[in-house]
């Protein structure tokens, strides 16, 4: 299949990216080392990932609590609607997460953790690849996950016999109101070759998880996207994403911008 055939119009269908452990952002409390952590949370981690990667929802929902919560707005019903959306698109999906730091608060057991996930999805002949990091904080009560923030994440999806490797430059966080740039830098050379690709900004919204969007591409002049923005007015963290399209390959990337005020 010539991949510019996609060129033109796109569709667009963002991942759900909180797939990792859910977060809290819990304030005046001092981290400790994850060699010190008791068993009870190292045991909820490595169930959670056994659960998550046999797709079996139920068993993983069980570690979740019925008033659980993010500060992206999604709630159980969400997350149970969207994974199982997921995995249908990806059967093979594959979760390992590593805890990095842990406390006890007077709100419950504070785990800062970073997920790593892979997998594939066969589509029409076509197989994407996909690649996501997910740092996030979560607040658990009684091996329970009650509410999580994403800290960072990052994801990459890949199509093709050689797909654009590609350089990403923008900041972690910004201030409200504060300009910014996107950078998605396309690493070897163009040489002849013609590249179609489109950046886009956007809220960070549970109804635009699998929701589709239509991009209009564009030939690219240059060896990638530069694009530059601005903070919105209020503290809301938003999703930057490109598409990078060759005649061999097509890369997706996406990251999280924390707008703090």
């Amino acid at each position: 299949m010539d991949i510019f055939s996609r060129a033109g119009k796109f569709r667009w269908t963002s991942l759900l990216l909180g797939l990792s452990l859910p977060l809290l952002l819990v304030h005046d409390v001092k981290a400790a080392s994850p060699e010190s952590a008791p068993n009870d949370l190292r045991n909820s981690i490595a169930s959670i990932d056994n659960a998550a990667n046999g797709h079996r929802l139920e068993d993983l929902l069980k570690f979740y609590s019925p008033n659980f919560s993010t500060t992206d707005g999604l709630d159980e019903r969400a997350l149970k609607k969207s994974l199982f959306a997921l995995w249908k698109q990806y059967p093979d999906l594959h979760y390992q997460t590593r805890l990095l730091s842990w406390e006890q608060s007077k709100e419950g057991l504070v785990a800062v953790t970073e997920t790593n996930i892979q997998g594939t999805s066969p589509q029409k002949g076509t197989t994407f690849t996909l690649k996501s990091t997910i740092k996030s904080r979560q607040l658990l009560r009684q091996n329970q996950i009650v509410k999580q923030e994403i800290l960072a994440e990052s994801t990459q999806i890949q199509s093709g016999v050689k797909p654009p490797q590609v350089q990403i430059d923008l900041p972690k966080s910004v201030k409200v109101t504060q300009q910014y740039d996107f950078d998605v830098i396309i690493k070897e050379p163009l040489s002849n070759q013609v590249a179609v690709g489109y950046a886009i900004e956007d809220k960070v919204d549970p109804a635009k998880y699998l929701k589709p969007s239509t991009l209009d591409l564009e030939v690219l002049q240059a060896g990638g996207i530069f694009k530059r923005g601005k903070a919105p007015n209020t503290p809301e963290d938003r999703w930057l994403s490109a598409i990078l399209i060759q005649s061999d390959g097509m890369t997706i990337v996406t990251q999280r911008l924390k707008v703090e005020r």
